[in-house]
């Protein structure tokens, strides 16, 4: 189903919602969850600030999107499920932080055409190719399409794993975000390096389909 939060165009990625993005992760949403999560950032060192790339991450809670864009300092345009859009404030939200829906059942034309369009910008794509959230340890039912949309766009791939778990020592619960290496678009096995990355950086067991 064709809407308004999916359907975007290279105009839309404006410099007031990438000013918006930043005051929501960085400001709003990590100070808000600050008390209650210790933030830990691994593999900065693997992000070349001149690149733009298509950030594919595990999925673990709801906080993923802003805290990948404001752990590693990236303006992201993320594909997120269309059910973020179906309440107003919930659509502002997402839809001014850049993000457009998605139908995870069946991907509309207008979702592809609009990932797409952010190759004309200088926004990186954000999307999670386990399609939903995933707290069993296992990274299972990946959506293939993303490494298409890559080879399309001609952007590599960053590996992002999240892990949210709570310190044994301190007692304290870690959001921990890692970046790893850049893998090519071009790469014959990009679905499985970058699942086979995630996974070695989260310590999740794979599963092929």
């Amino acid at each position: 189903m064709t809407t308004r939060f999916s359907t975007k165009t290279a105009k839309s990625f404006n410099i007031w919602r990438k000013i918006f993005q930043y005051i929501v992760c960085n400001i709003a949403i990590k100070n808000w969850v600050s008390p209650k999560y210790k933030f830990i950032v691994e593999g900065r060192e693997n992000i070349d600030k001149k690149q733009k790339y298509i950030v594919a991450s595990n999925h673990v809670t709801g906080l993923d999107p802003f805290m990948i864009a404001a752990n590693l300092n990236m303006t992201v345009a993320f594909m997120a499920k269309k059910q973020l859009f179906e309440t107003f404030w919930s659509s502002v939200l997402m839809d001014w932080c850049g993000a457009f829906a998605v139908d995870r059942d069946k991907v509309d034309v207008s979702t592809i055409k609009t990932a797409l369009s952010v190759q004309k910008t200088n926004w990186n794509l954000g999307l999670f190719p386990q399609g939903t959230r995933c707290n069993n340890g296992k990274m299972e039912n990946i959506m293939k399409g993303f490494a298409s949309i890559a080879k399309k766009m001609q952007r590599d791939v960053l590996p992002v794993a999240i892990i949210v778990k709570t310190n044994e020592d301190s007692k304290r619960k870690e959001f921990i975000v890692k970046a790893g290496t850049p893998i090519s678009f071009n790469d014959k096995d990009l679905i499985n390096k970058w699942a086979n990355t995630v996974c070695e950086l989260a310590g999740l067991e794979y599963i092929p389909s």
